[in-house]
């Protein structure tokens, strides 16, 4: 019994570390952004509602896009909205190498959006570990408000329900001011 009550107690520990920081401003991230522009967050985000998503894989673009397209459609008439996507590259990919990345990036995205995604080649182990995320197998969202603190996360493809759950958190936001 003693062995259960541990493993569980253990369980809870590691969840606990690894779960996403609800309620604390989030960590700051720089990353230039397709279109030449810098993004800084969450400076960035800054008096707007922001949606932030983050994929540790290039198999992650389908589950990316679940939630930001359904997001961007929901309020891109609507003031004080934004949606960055957030590759997560590492400092492993030489110069020379980024740039041909980010070349092919652009050349797949319409120039509008290349405002929005942001590719990362920082140190990813660091910013994941003080983001509190420990599974990067899956996409990680974050909605922000209007002072760049997280205020809902999801992980992984969106489906109606959580995708339900982000719009009425969005909305909200926007009518409690912001924040």
């Amino acid at each position: 019994m003693y062995q259960y009550m541990l493993a569980a107690a253990l369980l809870l520990v590691t969840v606990w570390n690894s779960a996403p920081l609800i309620g604390v401003k989030l960590p700051s991230l720089e990353a230039g952004a397709l279109d030449g522009s810098r993004l800084v967050l969450p400076h960035s985000a800054e008096g707007s509602v922001t949606l932030v998503g983050i994929g540790y894989r290039r198999e992650s673009q389908d589950d990316l896009s679940s939630w930001l397209f359904p997001f961007r459609r929901q309020f891109e008439l609507a003031g004080g909205f934004r949606a960055y996507e957030v590759p997560m590259m590492g400092p492993r990919i030489p110069g020379v190498l980024r740039g041909v990345i980010n070349r092919a990036m652009r050349n797949a995205i319409p120039e509008l959006d290349r405002r929005w995604v942001a590719p990362f080649y920082g140190d990813i182990d660091a910013y994941s570990k003080r983001l509190g995320v420990s599974d990067r197998s899956r996409v990680q969202m974050f909605l922000l408000d209007g002072s760049g603190v997280i205020r809902w996360h999801a992980a992984g493809p969106a489906d109606s329900t959580r995708l339900a759950g982000l719009m009425r958190a969005a909305a909200e936001l926007v009518a409690g001011g912001g924040e």
